[in-house]
């Protein structure tokens, strides 16, 4: 299948799934109020970091050793899972020792137990991963976007059965949130029993590659995940819940956006992992401009959209939302340069380079953000997402034209000749 077909596959999988999470959020938003969308995102936050950090790396080793046919898929995966058993045990133990100065800090109104109760997303969650990024590798990119529906649909519908029939409380949302993870791991259970059937043997060597490898793009996925929610806990030290709520619905409605970038990202990975790096010179500035086109339209539209949209949709308590939401939107149209470009250098085995940005954008977030912040609120804390959304895009911009001595404007600036790449969408003839 071709690169934009495959593209094309996964944008449609994204808008299913970020349709998704947008009427869960709708679902929040009315039931629960700022105050209680608030707590969730914080609590999920917590958990995304845990998982985040516990990767290590490994899942993008998986795909990118795969995808280079340095290893066969039952034999690296195998080797994967007594990595994951000392990983989950590790890092639950260190929740826990972090929780009490969690509950005093941010947690301090809602239950005790919650925050303990949404940890079991964490082993779920994380061995899905394993299984996404292995399906990566392999070029079953359907296989991936189907874990993905999986998850976040099957958490919708669960939510939307709690909050409308059981319990309308931040509890009953996390329960939702644990059962479509559930429901998301078992079936990625059945997929790698059925297509890999990984043997579980534990081989220093494969776990020197899987750690090498891996600790390297490891530092990508923590700075990327806390550069852009930190400003959630910021904002929650200096102001209350509602705050929060009100800041992070901007932030998930601004991210819709990302949904086009991330699409054709993951299958970009999958392509430069499995060709050579001349090839990938070709088709990455193509796909880079014109996703930065259709993602800097689509930004305009729901720009002009929003002051009617987010009031209307998600109630007049999130009517704040909207200043936050206008300086996002251009951070994350400049961001969708990152996302791309970010997925291209990872395949070429050079997550350093990455890191680098993402690390970057993180201590530009965090600064900006306790600069502005005590007097601006959710304003501040939006102006630090932009500051992060700049800095990491701008270097890993001028990272990957280092790499492949590409002329900048081939990066960003839409060709005529492009419109074959649009026509390539609808292509079905076999081998293309």
């Amino acid at each position: 299948m071709s690169f934009a077909r495959q593209g094309v596959g996964t944008l449609l999988a994204r808008v299913i799934v970020y349709g998704a999470l947008f009427i869960a959020n709708i679902l929040i938003a009315r039931y629960l109020g700022p105050a209680g969308k608030g707590q969730i995102a914080l609590i999920i936050f917590a958990i995304t970091v845990v998982i985040d950090v516990s990767m290590l790396g490994v899942p993008a080793a998986l795909s990118y050793y795969i995808g280079r046919r340095i290893f066969e898929p039952r034999r690296i995966l195998g080797a994967s899972i007594p990595l994951y058993t000392v990983t989950v045990l590790t890092f639950s133990a260190a929740y826990f020792l972090a929780l009490p100065w969690l509950r005093k800090n941010f947690f301090a109104d809602m239950p005790a137990w919650l925050p303990l109760v949404a940890l079991l997303a964490f082993p779920l969650t994380l061995w899905t991963n394993y299984a996404i990024y292995t399906f990566v590798g392999m070029g079953r990119i359907r296989l991936y976007n189907l874990l993905e529906i999986t998850d976040r649909v099957s958490y919708l519908l669960f939510q939307a059965l709690i909050l409308v029939a059981v319990s309308r409380t931040v509890a009953g949302v996390i329960y939702a949130e644990l059962l479509g993870r559930g429901l998301a791991c078992a079936v990625a259970c059945w997929l790698l029993w059925k297509l890999v059937r990984p043997a579980v043997a534990f081989s220093a060597r494969e776990a020197k590659q899987l750690l090498g490898y891996g600790l390297r793009a490891h530092i990508i996925t923590i700075t990327t995940i806390i550069a852009f929610r930190i400003g959630m806990y910021i904002l929650r030290y200096y102001r209350d819940d509602a705050a929060v709520g009100q800041y992070a619905l901007a932030l998930n409605v601004a991210e819709l956006l990302l949904f086009i970038p991330n699409s054709f990202g993951v299958v970009l990975f999958a392509r430069t992992a499995n060709t050579s790096d001349e090839e990938a010179n070709l088709f990455t500035p193509v796909a880079t401009r014109n996703v930065l086109l259709v993602t800097a339209i689509s930004a305009v539209l729901l720009a002009l959209a929003a002051p009617i949209l987010i009031p209307a949709v998600f109630g007049k308590a999130f009517t704040p939302s909207l200043a936050p939401f206008v300086v996002l939107l251009p951070g994350v149209v400049i961001f969708s340069i990152y996302r791309v470009l970010s997925y291209d250098l990872m395949a070429r085995g050079m997550p350093l380079r990455v890191s680098l940005a993402a690390g970057a954008g993180l201590a530009a977030n965090v600064i900006t953000g306790l600069m502005l912040v005590p007097g601006m609120g959710a304003i501040g804390a939006a102006w630090g997402n932009f500051a992060g959304y700049t800095i990491t895009s701008v270097i890993v911009l001028a990272q990957y034209i280092f790499v492949s001595r590409t002329p900048l404007l081939d990066l960003l600036i839409f060709k005529p000749s492009d419109l074959r790449f649009y026509s390539k969408l609808f292509n079905r003839r076999p081998g293309n």
